[in-house]
């Protein structure tokens, strides 16, 4: 008997059917792309369970006739191209004909839709054990696409889907990106009845900023606009003094296609320069055009990557259009000015981090006995401190040390606030908005006091002392978030203040890479010699490296000095 077979076509399409529907994203993705190639003017999204249950897009297109809507489910039928020359000119976003057959292989689908000539529509069903099946109907201008019970059939996959919040996250920030390549259009998503995010259609990209970053983010956004012969660059980036720990609002189009790229990624970054501080990135969106002979979308089973055809001509373009703009500014905007100002950095740490002087300190004895004071010789890489007592040396990480000292002071001092002279307000995902409301208890805890202010808005009154001066509207942002990843349905209140105490302390600490005054390094080494300081970090980074008078002694081969024997000296 052979040992190699034919899969049957229910198997074989399934399997083919995951290299393009990885998880709903991939659904509403295909969906948007062929609502837009239909030149429409409104799409509405409507989600149940994460997309479980339900996808369902709308759009004002150009609708189908009753021939083209039966055929679209079939495998390899596409509009957009009719042979493989057709590649190198395309200017749709969907073209490879695979989308509609691979959601029917893993989901049931049905399509109702109409084209303005036509007096009537056409329903189109499809079930993933069975044939379409097609009937008249009246309906509007346009096409509606349906996708119930996504991959109902195929429970590896099913499992394989993160949480409801998770997929929801996933697809709002995909139709974020969708809003940003297309302002000429309006587009509408809701989930199970509750509006995630309207867009109306604008010529002016900054209020489509808006929508997708807030008010506050837009107002700021430095406009880009650069052309040359035969490519164009449009768009807005932040100033330095606005950036995040992650890439993840940086968004980049190409001739409308929304894409990953890292290669803009990279000369975006270039372009910035030391304008940031290490690890940090700046908010974008761009949207790169140029002629469709000179990249290749066809690379990626999900068209989610590009290949450009001059690589080093994008990124000298990209780096030179941001440059123009944020390379101008001041040097007075380096963010990290604020954080390392000498009187704001000493009014906090070295009175808030004292708080444990009255117990044992951290084990530096065999580096400073009693009495004895640790000095700062010198910062090394702008992220090592090096100082000495009399008995020996001390390496500081200075991000780490300093993330554990605000950790401490955040777990085990009483919860002391500062009222703002004016609150502060933060525009949250829905995800976010929800974590915050769940977590009043543990935020009040540290020193938090926040109220809502409007739909997925919340209006901060009060911050942690210890945090006064060191916090930021960006950091508090990535703190929530990150403590948000690490939260579980089990964790318990004071897990939850941990994850939010961690979160907060490796946000605001003064990061590697920023350069310390003599004040500054001194600061913090004080304040490290009267505070117990754990070996790590809440992260898991050591905090330092000591070298008592030993073990120099041992590694410069001196573990046995003897008395220099009459009439010679020491060599």
């Amino acid at each position: 008997m052979a040992r190699i077979q034919r899969l049957d076509p229910t198997t074989s399409s399934r399997i083919a059917a995951g290299e393009v529907i990885e998880r709903p994203t991939s659904v509403l993705k295909e969906l948007l792309d062929n609502a837009l190639d239909a030149g429409s003017t409104r799409v509405d999204i409507e989600l149940v369970n994460g997309g479980r249950h339900l996808i369902q897009v709308t759009d004002n297109g150009c609708g189908m006739s009753p021939e083209d809507a039966s055929l679209a489910l079939q495998r390899f039928t596409t509009s957009k191209i009719r042979s493989i020359n057709d590649l190198p000119t395309l200017a749709t976003l969907g073209f490879r004909g695979e989308a509609l057959p691979s959601i029917t292989a893993v989901a049931e689908v049905e399509m109702v839709t109409r084209p303005a000539e036509q007096p009537e529509g056409v329903l189109v069903r499809s079930h993933t054990s069975s044939a379409p099946q097609v009937h008249a109907i009246g309906c509007p201008v346009g096409t509606r696409v349906r996708v119930q019970r996504l991959f109902s059939h195929v429970p590896v996959r099913l499992r394989a889907l993160k949480s409801v919040a998770r997929e929801v996250q996933l697809m709002q920030e995909l139709v974020a990106h969708y809003a940003l390549a297309h302002p000429q259009v309006t587009l509408h998503m809701q989930h199970e009845g509750r509006r995630l995010l309207f867009a109306p259609a604008s010529t002016d990209l900054r209020q489509r900023l808006a929508v997708i970053f807030g008010q506050e983010l837009a107002a700021q956004m430095l406009p880009v606009s650069w052309q040359s012969l035969d490519l164009s660059i449009q768009g807005a980036v932040s100033p330095p003094s606005i950036n995040r720990a992650t890439r993840q609002r940086q968004y980049c189009w190409v001739n409308g296609r929304p894409v990953r790229s890292p290669l803009v990624s990279a000369a975006l970054e270039r372009a910035y320069g030391a304008l940031l501080p290490p690890g940090r990135h700046p908010v974008a969106a761009l949207g790169i055009t140029l002629s469709p002979t000179l990249l290749d979308v066809n690379i990626h089973p999900r068209k989610t990557e590009i290949k450009f055809l001059h690589e080093r001509a994008i990124f000298v373009g990209v780096q030179e259009a941001v440059e123009m703009v944020v390379q101008r500014l001041a040097p007075a905007t380096l963010p990290w000015e604020e954080v390392t100002d000498t009187a704001a950095w000493q009014a906090i740490t070295v009175p808030a981090l004292h708080v444990g002087e009255a117990e044992t300190p951290y084990d530096l004895r065999s580096v400073a006995p009693e009495g004895a004071a640790i000095q700062p010789l010198t910062q090394i890489g702008n992220t090592f401190i090096i100082a000495a007592g009399t008995q020996g040396l001390i390496v500081l990480d200075q991000h780490a040390a300093h993330e554990s000292l605000l950790y401490e002071s955040l777990m085990t001092a009483e919860p002391t606030s500062v009222e703002l002279a004016e609150g502060f307000v933060l525009h949250l995902s829905v995800s976010q908005y929800n974590y915050v409301q769940r977590l009043q208890t543990s935020l009040a805890a540290l020193g938090f006091q926040l109220e809502p202010f409007g739909k997925e808005t919340v209006l901060v009154r009060t911050v942690p002392t210890i945090l006064h001066t060191l916090l930021r509207l960006g950091n508090l942002l990535e703190a929530f978030q990150e403590a948000m990843q690490r939260s579980t349905s089990q964790s318990s209140p004071e897990e939850e203040r941990e994850h939010l105490a961690a979160a907060l302390a490796c946000r605001t600490a003064i990061r590697a890479g920023d350069p310390l005054s003599t004040a500054q390094m001194a600061s913090l080494v004080e304040a490290v010699t009267h505070q117990r300081l754990a070996y790590a970090c809440p992260h898991g980074r050591p905090t330092h490296v000591t070298l008592s008078l030993a073990e120099l002694e041992r590694r410069f081969l001196r573990l046995t000095p003897s008395p220099p024997a009459r009439g010679q000296g020491e060599e």
